[in-house]
């Protein structure tokens, strides 16, 4: 033997039933963070791939530049690739249409398709000549259309637009919700739409300059670069916002208080992972003071003992650190399977056997850390062991009692289990931590949660796939179309609405201007679970009754009477339901109000449809679309908003299975903490309980003991995780919402209360193995245990 560390693999050996609790906590910290870095490698990798696929992989526009500025741009070291990009009628607003839809002409540089957007051509080429366009594939599918074909493009003024179709691309959410077709064509053709311009400032086209930078590690750096080279002002440089938030890289002051935030998660992360191991390496520490006496009476010095404490917890990373990383990419992998499961259009592409480089990175590191930072305080205790200690026998690593357990209050054996909790100052402020920081952890990310209900809006019951809407927003849609829709087998459930729009009301003396809109049974259903007064049956099964939508402006109450002037006659609807929520916005501070088809019918004397509203059942064919489209003829704008849908229920779904499956791993971490805390405690003083057993206490005493002892660290672990937790959720709360949305802070009594019970239920969890134990040995070998 060269050195006292040699001692190290022997030792851990010899106490491997000993160290197994300690292996178990780092197996814990290293899971913990391998999950949450891996679903959030997860959570960015389809977030960006949606992102890129949505608005392009570029990371800025440039505006107000002349075309020789933006060569100059292309053509710079930092830029990948740089293309112009311009779009004319992109809301409808200019009336440039074909076959009745809005046609959106986008006329760009063809890097923009090739480079700077994914795999958008579907067939054919993008447009070599100022003839050519490339065109949707909706256009395609619904006009009949095939390469080589002419298409003519009405407009307001001046003759109309003729192009050759070069080809077809992917279709978008926009241009799918919209019934309308995209169009792509050369920038040479484009300026060719806006006739006696002959400016070389993209500007005056309605054109701006993307740009891809060539590295993606200083974004803001270069940027900055570029606007100093070129002289460009701060108002020209516009950032693609989503695509370097999820790099990193965005100077948004938005995503700049997300990364702060996802920064304090982090530590809170990191410093529960320290308070867990930290709890379990002393106690450890405690057991083995005699040995450590031992190696100072044969010449260890100081330093050497804390050498060996490090060497040793280190060591128990050559197994804990694997076991976790492979812990948690099973659970990655699982989580990528589900995903792909519930959503496979928009999870399609992500593999589900992949490897998170950032979680195995972060996992190895993190647990590497906290071990090291976790075993600093028992080393340091380790080495402050006298040789008087082993030589004396007093080697418990208790301090003398200077002061009884308070009987006065408690019954014997709940005050021994008190005193026991409380002894070692050091285990217990340890095991307090470690159990308060489940609370702070899990009221931390519950914020986290209620950002994400704020920036994204989860899919209501009444989202339709696809919407047949009356050209002219008249009622044009007449019920046997309805009909005909529900007796598709492909249709889950359609359901029409009749709006009669901008419609004069008296309300309690005070002229109104009202949206009136009919739902049917499903929509009344639906308004249920949105009722903020009154009753919604009643306005579904009384006529003349209906339901307002509450808006801060709106003054509208239960029992307030409408009169309307309709069909020659004054007209009445009793207020009879107040909503929260609805799927349709008011304009100019208008009134909604909703009624019965019977009512609407009565009122207004009109007995056809608006809007048709269709769900389909899963796994729809297009050919069954089709046929829809089919039916409601070329007449009708036919929404289809499945691809929004699709992104909408993606996001969620990510979102959703990240943050409540990382409270689901706090919960496992929180029962699994306390169970190995109360296992290690118990089997330090399984010498005190032999001892117990032989001056006559039962089991049942022992459990009582057992019990008290873990309701003392359960107990102060949630009252302190309490406070510190309120204290950060509160800090989040204003940092992610109250900063960006207005929203006021309140105390999260439903996440609190769930936290709590699941800490107080794994009391019972964490006692029972110790006391079934304690329970099997028999007085001698409990005695002579330590």
């Amino acid at each position: 033997m060269k050195s006292y560390l040699d001692l190290v693999p022997s030792f851990a050996k010899a106490h491997q039933k000993q160290n197994r609790m300690s292996v178990f906590c780092i197996v814990l910290a290293v899971i913990l963070v391998t999950a949450i870095f891996g679903m959030a490698d997860m959570f960015i990798r389809s977030q960006m791939m949606q992102a890129i696929i949505d608005g392009g992989n570029f990371h800025i526009t440039v505006k107000n530049i002349t075309d020789e500025e933006a060569a100059l741009i292309a053509r710079r070291a930092d830029v990948k690739a740089a293309a112009r990009y311009g779009v004319l009628n992109f809301r409808g607003e200019q009336g440039y249409n074909i076959s009745g839809k809005n046609a959106i002409i986008v006329g760009c540089d063809e890097e923009y398709i090739t480079e700077l957007q994914v795999d958008v051509i579907d067939e054919g080429r993008f447009p070599q000549e100022d003839d050519e366009a490339m065109v949707t594939k909706s256009a395609r599918d619904n006009l009949g259309l095939k390469i080589g074909d002419k298409v003519i493009i009405s407009r307001p003024k001046g003759s109309a637009l003729e192009y050759r179709i070069s080809g077809f691309c992917r279709n978008t959410s926009k241009t799918m919700g919209e019934d309308s077709y995209g169009f792509f064509i050369s920038t040479a053709a484009f300026r060719e739409i806006y006739p006696g311009k002959k400016s070389t400032n993209l500007e005056d086209y309605n054109t701006v300059l993307c740009v891809q930078f060539a590295k993606t590690g200083q974004i803001q750096n270069t940027i900055s670069r570029l606007k100093g080279d070129c002289g460009l002002l701060d108002q020209q440089v516009s950032e693609n916002t989503k695509l370097l938030g999820l790099l990193g890289q965005s100077a948004s002051s938005f995503m700049t208080q997300v990364y702060l935030a996802a920064g304090i998660l982090f530590l809170l992360v990191l410093l529960a992972g320290i308070m867990m191991i930290a709890g379990s390496l002393n106690r450890g520490v405690v057991e083995k003071t005699e040995f450590f006496g031992l190696m100072r009476c044969m010449g260890a010095t100081p330093r050497q003992v804390m050498k060996f404490v490090y060497r040793e917890a280190v060591g128990w990373c050559r197994f804990a650190i694997p076991a976790g990383i492979g812990v948690g990419l099973v659970t990655i992998w699982i989580l990528c399977g589900i995903l792909r499961r519930l959503s496979p259009e928009y999870f399609s592409a992500m593999p589900i056997f992949g490897i998170s480089l950032p979680s195995l990175a972060a996992g190895t590191a993190v647990g590497l850390l906290t071990v090291l930072l976790a075993a600093r305080s028992p080393a340091r205790t380790a080495s402050k062991v006298s040789p008087l200690t082993a030589l004396s026998g007093n080697a418990s690593g208790l301090k003398p009692v200077r002061k009884a357990a308070n009987t006065r209050l408690f019954k014997v054996t709940t005050a021994l289990g008190i005193h026991h909790g409380t002894a070692s100052k050091r285990n217990f402020v340890l095991t307090v931590l470690s159990f308060s920081f489940s609370v702070i952890l899990f009221l931390s990310f519950s914020a986290a949660i209620e950002f994400t209900k704020h920036t994204i809006t989860p899919l209501r019951p009444w989202t339709a796939d696809l919407s047949l809407i009356s050209a002219d927003q008249s009622q044009s849609l007449e019920p046997v179309l309805l009909e005909k829709i529900k007796a598709n087998s492909a249709v889950r459930r359609a359901y029409g609405r009749m709006f009669s729009y901008g419609v004069p009301v008296t309300v309690n003396g005070r002229d109104k201007i009202t949206d009136l809109i009919s739902y049917e049974e499903n929509q009344f259903a639906w308004a249920s679970d949105y009722l903020l007064d009154g009753s919604v049956q009643q306005a579904c099964h009384e006529v003349n009754t209906g339901l307002g939508v509450y808006r801060p402006q709106s003054s509208l109450e239960v029992g307030d009477i409408v009169k309307m002037v309709s069909r020659g006659k004054i007209q009445e609807i009793k207020i009879v339901g107040i909503l929260s929520d609805c799927p349709f916005d008011s304009q100019d501070n208008r009134e909604i109000i909703i009624c019965s088809e019977e009512t609407f019918q009565a009122i207004r004397g009109q007995g056809n449809y608006t809007i048709i509203d269709i769900q389909l059942n899963k796994g729809a064919s297009e050919d069954a679309v089709n046929d829809i489209r089919q039916m409601a003829g070329n007449e009708v704008t036919f929404a289809d908003e499945r691809m929004s849908n699709e992104s909408t229920r993606g996001v969620y779904y990510c979102i959703w299975l990240f943050l409540y499956g990382f409270l689901a791993v706090v919960v496992l971490i929180t029962i699994f903490n306390m169970i190995n805390n109360m296992a290690l405690s118990v089997a330090a003083r399984t010498w005190q309980f032999g001892a117990f057993r032989a001056i006559g206490l039962s089991i049942k005493q022992l459990a009582s003991v057992i019990i008290a002892e873990a309701m003392v660290y359960t107990v102060c672990g949630a009252g302190v995780g309490t406070i510190l937790g309120l204290l950060f959720h509160k800090l989040l709360f204003e940092i992610m919402i109250s900063s960006h949305w207005g929203d006021s802070w309140s105390i999260p009594w439903s996440q609190l209360g769930v936290i709590v019970l699941i800490m107080f239920f794994s009391v019972g969890l964490s006692v029972y193995g110790p006391i079934k134990r304690i329970g099997r040995m028999s007085v001698a070998e409990t005695i002579k245990s330590i």
